[in-house]
């Protein structure tokens, strides 16, 4: 008995005889596999498949043509056919712009439109030797310190001890008391430019370097508003100029000068040099910048004013620049030098636009020198120039040249200013010399001494 239910085990198999035994269950699964739902099955899945097995086994119903399209005998295409053709573009060019001018575009319809390319020196041209190669654009020389006359006059209007506090006011209006509060370009550290320092807010530079020239404007107003020579004053302010010439290469150079502020007067100033300082320039040479051309970081365009510009109307009668004040009003970072090669080039452009409104376009000698006076600074620095245009002749490099003079490097406006410490180390030096610029050409100066 025993040996029979072995060799029944080992000619059948445990789970073979299972589901032989089991012939109900295998009547579930092949009601399940028509769709019907079981509580076995229910139990296993969750009761999520019998729901879906059905909606993929139901029937789909065909919707037929409505009757009222075939009565208007419509013509039905079906939807696999149209989504099988491929559509092809038809070209198409895009329309022109409406409403925009022809001196605003970029191309040849623009009326400044040259054929020729033209080198470009604007207010943003930085020069790679900054100084020395405004002069050599410009065709002339340098001299340090201020002239002789003009650093005199600048002697004699030392101040005293109540316009030193009235000169640090105005500074502190623009510094301290200015409540704008805008954020602030991000700081960097060239030692760590990894670190990350929190964001600043107060007062931009665009608005302090402007802010400065108009306090300083009007400390000069009120001190010298019993002096009749105040009357033949006139200021601009964001003027332009514009001055073409062509070099012995072939070259075209077109400077485009740029001032915050220009002052005029009736009376043009004197020349700063005498005539035989102008004639000994011709043997001086200009600075040489080999193996560098003077055409380096100069930008070229088609597009530019062949005409001279000289921004002050007709029907002003201060018609002669006086003084130029140039600013700096970027928060990166210009090396001095780069500040003075902009201070000389605006003067150049300035001082020629005004020579060939006198003398005509085709002037290359000058009857007279033209000489104008000018400042460049920032938010901390003040620096000082004088400027004579001796020649307009920039085809070469021989001959007459222009002269400048360079009052060292800039002076500091104060050692620290912050609003916890307020302004210390106040310099007078600057605003004495922004005094003295304003009055040069009065018959007598304004009593600053106390």
């Amino acid at each position: 008995m025993g040996s029979d239910a072995a060799t029944f085990q080992r000619a059948h198999p445990s789970h073979l005889v299972k589901q032989e035994s089991s012939p109900v269950s295998l009547g579930r699964h092949e009601d399940e596999a028509d769709g019907s739902c079981c509580g076995s099955r229910v139990t296993s899945t969750g009761g999520r498949g019998c729901g879906r097995r059905g909606r993929t086994l139901r029937k789909i119903q065909k919707f037929p043509t409505p009757q009222a399209l075939l009565d208007k005998q419509v013509e039905i295409h079906d939807a696999l056919d149209v989504a099988a053709n491929e559509f092809e573009l038809e070209p198409f060019e895009l329309p022109e712009p409406h409403g925009i001018p022809d001196s605003q575009r970029a191309d040849s319809r623009n009326p400044n439109w040259h054929d020729q390319e033209a080198y470009i020196v604007h207010q943003k041209s930085r020069l790679l030797e900054g100084d020395r190669h405004a002069c050599l654009l410009t065709k002339t020389l340098r001299y340090e310190g201020l002239p002789a006359q003009l650093g005199a006059h600048v002697g004699k209007h030392a101040l005293g001890e109540a316009h030193e506090a009235r000169a640090r006011e105005a500074l502190c209006q623009v510094h301290l008391y200015d409540c704008t509060q805008l954020k602030l370009p991000k700081k960097l550290d060239v030692e760590k430019p990894h670190w990350r320092f929190p964001r600043d807010y107060g007062v931009p530079v665009r608005r302090k370097v402007t802010n400065v020239l108009a306090s300083y404007h009007q400390l000069c107003e009120k001190l010298t508003s019993e002096l009749p020579e105040a009357l033949e004053r006139t200021r601009f302010a964001q003027v332009l100029s514009n001055a073409c010439f062509q070099k012995a290469d072939g070259n075209t150079m077109v400077f485009q000068g740029e001032a915050d502020t220009l002052t005029t007067s009736r009376v043009p100033l004197g020349p700063f040099g005498s005539p035989e300082e102008v004639q000994a320039t011709a043997q001086a040479p200009l600075p040489d910048l080999y193996p560098a051309k003077y055409t380096l970081d100069l930008d070229r365009a088609h597009i530019y004013r062949m005409y001279d510009i000289y921004p002050v109307p007709h029907v002003t009668l201060n018609q002669h620049p006086h003084t130029l004040h140039v600013t700096h009003p970027y928060p990166y970072f210009w090396f001095p030098r780069e500040k003075l090669a902009r201070a000389i080039m605006a003067c150049f452009t300035f001082a020629a636009a005004r020579a060939r409104h006198l003398y005509g376009a085709d002037t290359l000698t000058l009857p007279e020198p033209l000489a104008v006076q000018c400042t460049y600074s920032d938010e901390s620095t003040f620096g000082f120039l004088a400027y004579q245009l001796n020649t307009l002749d920039l085809s070469s490099d021989e001959g007459v040249k222009n002269q400048v003079w360079v009052e060292g490097e800039p002076h500091r406006l104060f050692e620290s200013c912050d609003p916890h410490q307020g302004m210390l180390g106040h310099n007078p030096n600057v605003f004495q010399r922004f005094l003295a610029f304003y009055t040069n050409g009065f018959a007598r100066t304004p009593s600053v001494d106390k």
